[in-house]
């Protein structure tokens, strides 16, 4: 029988794109991590969303801006499933608008830590895992616009500068990984609604709610993150990859 393959999908319990990419990639053969910082309950309802697929699920709690819990995060899926194929880095910082002079400056370093430190600090302990594998693959998730020098000056600074951090990052650590079989890309979505777990299954299903959406959904960069993930994203590294509002008929 083929091993499946195990993706970490970090901040995967709510109702905004991690758990709709834990759910895409279950439903693509993967073992899958579920993280949060510590909703318990969350984490569970997600786990068993997965396992319908016939998919294992190990959750994890940690925050992905400490270096010990991201550590204590790899070393568990490792004990657990000796192997880590993909690693999403998901949650973000907070979008607080505000004029420049009003800015609380602790807010800002909270908010660049989510977007910024923590994909170095994922990337520092994953990374080895993958090397030694020679193959894994990396998405971090972004926003759309974000890509120096091209990006809106109505947005809060310090979200909009690590949302840009995280594309260059993409590029520059795929540059260098690219020698041990490793992918790193970058999706980048239009703002889009959280939605329930009812319509997340549903989407992931390819049923009426995916097919008659109108506009970006969760759903969206799960698909996208499924094909980085897939064969056919094989030679796909460095890549940022856009989402953005396509009018309708």
């Amino acid at each position: 029988m083929k091993e499946r393959k195990v993706a970490i999908v970090t901040g995967s319990t709510d109702g905004g794109a991690g758990r709709s990419i834990a759910l895409a990639l279950a439903r693509e053969g993967f073992s899958i991590v579920i993280n949060n910082r510590e909703d318990e309950e969350a984490a569970s309802k997600a786990a068993r969303a997965v396992r319908e697929y016939g998919a294992e699920a190990l959750i994890v709690h940690a925050d992905i801006t400490r270096s010990e819990q991201v550590e204590a995060l790899v070393q568990e899926a490792m004990r657990e499933f000796g192997r880590i194929d993909v690693f999403v880095i998901n949650p973000g910082g907070e979008w607080k608008p505000c004029d420049l002079i009003e800015t609380d400056i602790e807010s800002v370093r909270k908010t660049l830590d989510a977007e910024t430190t923590s994909v170095l600090i994922c990337c520092k302990y994953v990374l080895p895992v993958m090397r030694k594998q020679r193959s894994g693959r990396v998405i971090l998730i972004s926003m759309e616009n974000t890509d120096l020098p091209n990006v809106p000056s109505w947005a809060p600074y310090d979200y909009i500068l690590g949302k840009s951090t995280r594309i260059y990052l993409a590029r520059a650590i795929a540059d260098r990984e690219k020698e041990y079989g490793i992918t790193v890309n970058a999706i980048c979505p239009a703002a889009f609604p959280h939605i329930s777990e009812e319509d997340a299954v549903e989407m992931n299903r390819h049923l009426k709610a995916w097919t008659t959406r109108k506009k970006i959904m969760p759903q969206d960069i799960a698909e996208a993150t499924a094909y980085f993930t897939s064969e056919a994203g094989r030679f796909v590294t460095g890549s940022v990859l856009q989402l953005r509002e396509v009018k309708q008929a």
